[in-house]
């Protein structure tokens, strides 16, 4: 955040400021949990690295730092990995669990600034929630990737960071990886932009291949008006800051990624704020995502943010009125309030709307037990519905 517009972090008598001023920048550029960063790692969690989708901290893998695993954060290792190509040539990182020949495949689709490894819980127990019995095949095949620019996914043009390529991205996984039979499209807060975006992209898609939809913390619009949970004094302070921010993340990458390790402490408060309904978050939780968000660059978050605040979907939720959709948020959640689901909900008409009490915005993470448990449900019932299938 700046205080004064004629202030350029590039002039040496502006640097202090400019350092203060991209830090809470980055802390409040909120929308999007990513823009708030503990570790000052820039690689990619490359898929060589990450045993389980456990993301590394400052290099080090997650599980060499402890000896045990407490929160169970360790991840069911994939049966498959793949590396689909985007329309533009863009790599996405693509991992699944499940037999091929599952008669229902779910693709998770992440937020912004985060990865696959977001879904670390759901992963691990959506897979033994949906095993069928009597020695059966599984309800349904779990397929995970990581958005370009994200996690181990390649990074495109700047001009391509828009929800529309995502979309586009979306259905290139989907043409590559589940070419035939029904899915059910689960989306956390950018993810589910990604999954309207992609009803408006291919809107012939939803009732046909596309059985169901899962919608998790996520909007249709408006984001360019939250408070952050912020007093109104400090919500114009914001407001006259990101644009300093967003230009320093996006021109000045490595001033920035210095920005991240000096205001370490000051970002990590705000990811904690920002990201859960509670201060008392394990410690092993936050560093989980500490690590996870470090391995966006700066100038990835700065180049997807435009999109964000600038959506409006609010004109796809029409070929979602043709299947079952569970809309599901965490009542405290800062970055994308309740509201936002509740819109979409009272559009829609006929989706489940699933209130997670004390869950902010990272609710798949914050409380995994209620998410898994909504999200089988939703699977069983359109197994059930797949002619000829017998489900878990």
């Amino acid at each position: 955040m700046t205080a004064h517009p004629h202030l350029h972090p590039h002039r040496p008598t502006g640097r202090t400021v400019g350092i203060v001023g991209a830090a809470l920048g980055l802390a409040a550029a909120g929308t999007a949990v990513g823009v708030a960063v503990t570790r000052a790692a820039t690689s990619r969690i490359r898929a060589d690295r990450v045993a389980g989708r456990l993301p590394e901290v400052d290099g080090v893998p997650e599980w060499e730092l402890r000896q045990d695993d407490p929160l169970g954060l360790a991840s069911r290792p994939a049966d498959r990995t793949a590396v689909v190509p985007a329309d533009d040539g863009v790599p996405l990182s693509v991992e699944e669990v499940g037999p091929l020949d599952a008669p229902l495949t779910v693709v998770l689709v992440h937020g912004y600034a985060l990865s696959m490894a977001s879904w670390t819980f759901q992963r691990r127990d959506l897979g033994a929630q949906l095993a069928t019995a009597n020695g059966h095949r599984p309800t349904a095949r779990l397929v995970f990737y990581d958005q370009r620019g994200h996690g181990a996914s390649g990074r495109g043009d700047a001009e391509n960071s828009t929800i529309e390529q995502l979309a586009a991205d979306l259905e290139a996984v989907l043409a590559a990886r589940v070419p035939t039979g029904p899915v059910v499209l689960v989306g956390h807060s950018m993810g589910g932009m990604t999954v309207l975006a992609l009803a408006r992209r291919r809107p012939e898609l939803f009732g046909s291949r596309v059985a169901a939809v899962a919608l998790v913390s996520t909007s249709s619009g408006n984001l360019d008006d939250l408070d952050l949970g912020l007093p109104q004094l400090l919500t114009r302070v914001r407001a006259a800051v990101l644009p300093v921010a967003a230009w320093t993340m996006r021109r000045r990458p490595g001033f920035a990624e210095q920005t991240r390790r000096i205001a370490k402490d000051l970002v990590s408060a705000a990811t904690r704020s920002l990201s859960f309904s509670s201060a008392d978050v394990a410690p092993e939780l936050g560093h989980y995502v500490d690590a996870m968000i470090a391995g966006t660059p700066v100038d990835v978050i700065a180049e997807f943010y435009p999109a964000l605040v600038g959506l409006d979907e609010s004109g796809a939720l029409e070929p979602l009125r043709r299947v079952p959709v569970l809309v599901l948020t965490g009542d405290k959640d800062k970055l994308i309030p309740m509201g936002h689901s509740e819109l979409i909900t009272e559009r829609l008409g006929t989706a489940e709307f699933v209130v997670v009490p004390d869950a902010g915005h990272l609710v798949p993470l914050e409380h995994p037990e209620q998410v898994t448990r909504a999200l089988a449900g939703l699977i069983r019932r359109v197994a059930a519905e797949q002619p000829g299938r017998t489900p878990g």
